[in-house]
């Protein structure tokens, strides 16, 4: 996509910058940075991350460039940063939505818990000590099913598992148990 000159210069200012050259930097920065912009845009939506990560990637660019050994142009190079930042950022908004998912649910659980706290106790009681360990984790913990398959030191597939025939016996359970909850308070009234 550069003429050969156009390298060139990439490179001459990448060997600038290995020495502090800031002015090859804001150059070099100029010349990235409504390209890595669009690249990011494509990935990310909020243009507050991309700005965030387009200078993550600028800021790696300065800080390693002697580790650019030019098996590459410059520009793939740092195309390749900004891809390994893109996928960072994926995996952060992941989990931090997963977080705000599960939240959710644990929000929910908390407004019933204070309605029916006594039977979700008693079907937490009656779960195994492995199903009941995944969803506390879960859902009191706020821990990802990646970190509980190292808590727990089983893979990430035992832990999903375990999760789904947690969920199943809950829901045969706590019914049954809102039930005779329900059927106490009746009595006590």
């Amino acid at each position: 996509m550069h003429s050969k000159g156009q390298k060139s210069t990439d490179l001459e200012l990448l060997s600038r910058i290995r020495h502090g050259d800031r002015v090859a930097f804001s150059e070099l920065y100029r010349r990235f940075h409504p390209r890595i912009f669009g690249y990011l845009l494509r990935f990310l939506s909020d243009r507050a991350t991309v700005e965030e990560v387009l200078d993550d990637v600028m800021f790696v660019v300065w800080k390693d460039a002697r580790k650019f050994r030019g098996k590459s142009a410059v520009s793939t190079w740092i195309f390749g940063i900004a891809y390994n930042k893109i996928m960072t950022a994926i995996g952060k908004h992941r989990r931090h939505q997963s977080h705000l998912d599960r939240k959710a649910e644990v929000d929910s659980l908390i407004v019933q818990g204070k309605r029916h706290s006594e039977w979700i106790r008693a079907g937490l009681a009656q779960l195994s000590h492995e199903h009941r360990q995944v969803l506390e984790l879960t859902y009191y913990g706020g821990f990802s099913y990646q970190e509980i398959a190292e808590i727990a030191g089983c893979p990430v597939n035992t832990v999903k598992t375990r999760m789904f025939h947690a969920r199943r016996r809950l829901r045969i359970l706590l019914p049954a148990l809102a039930g005779q909850t329900g059927e106490k308070n009746r009595e006590r009234s």
